[in-house]
């Protein structure tokens, strides 16, 4: 009975485990890559979007963000001309 127990919370454990691994997708915006578990408690924004703009031709939006419960916790986003 003790061996079905263990083997049972292992199983519960990986299970667990593996909803938590991140799926990396990829935004149409211009190459930002977005993870995100299969189990919502965080997010990771890798941006690089490219914007045009009137007067500079293109703007480019580029950093990390990562957001916890849906909060916003971490952003280090910059806009660069290259």
């Amino acid at each position: 009975m003790k061996k079905v127990k263990i083997l049972i919370i292992i199983c519960i454990l990986i299970a667990t485990l593996l909803c938590l691994v991140p799926i990396p997708l990829k935004l149409k915006d211009g190459g930002t890559t977005y993870l995100k578990p299969i189990i919502p408690i965080y997010e990771i924004y890798i941006y690089n979007t490219e914007t045009p703009d009137e007067d500079e031709g293109v703007i480019y939006k580029k950093g990390c963000g990562i957001h916890l419960f849906g909060i916003e916790i971490y952003d280090n986003t910059y806009y660069a001309d290259e």
